[in-house]
């Protein structure tokens, strides 16, 4: 399913459109997908994931019970290079969920004299206190939903091979409940 997904990406690339103004990301590639998202072979494989989150949420009662209709609302392709990053945001005015699937990782550069100071190239998740994180290494087919309003962010890093890209897909999603009709 990533091979697949990353075949009809490189196939189409030159004929998407940038997402990049809509988004915080310091990096030249962020591509608009959602004309090619629903014909890949993980499609459904992420909206089982979606509907189980949000199964999930209503069990430990951070949803209401539904059933629930969701709605992908925007969809995209970061392709890093060496020195680029994404600074710390939010996504979709902290409205719905998130989410990132790591398609591509490069090997990096660790030149940090001390070891916990490697974290090039990671997703990270700051805390809701504001202080403290959690670092993610990113590999190959991990694929993470979070509420949209999770502060988070991409470090730069450095490759060992510089024509190397970081790829990552992204999207947000809501509930997209049909309104209730009233009945007189």
């Amino acid at each position: 399913m990533i091979k697949d997904l990353n075949k009809r990406y490189e196939k189409a690339k030159d004929h998407l459109h940038s997402y990049g103004p809509r988004l915080a990301g310091r990096l030249d590639s962020e591509l608009d997908l959602m004309g090619i998202i629903q014909d890949t072979k993980i499609f459904k494989r992420i909206t089982d994931c979606m509907d189980d989150y949000i199964n999930t949420s209503i069990k430990y009662t951070l949803v209401p019970q539904g059933p629930h209709h969701l709605e992908i609302l925007a969809c995209w392709m970061n392709d890093m290079i060496a020195g680029e990053y994404n600074p710390v945001h939010t996504h979709h005015n902290g409205k719905g969920w998130s989410s990132v699937l790591f398609l591509k990782i490069p090997e990096f550069i660790n030149d940090a004299k001390d070891p916990h100071k490697f974290q090039d190239g990671g997703l990270t998740f700051v805390n809701v206190d504001g202080v403290t994180s959690n670092h993610i290494e990113p590999r190959v087919g991990d694929f993470y939903l979070f509420q949209a309003n999770h502060m988070h962010c991409v470090n730069p890093f450095k490759t060992k091979k510089p024509d190397e890209i970081r790829r990552s897909m992204s999207f947000n999603f809501i509930i997209k409940d049909k309104e209730k009709k009233n009945v007189k």
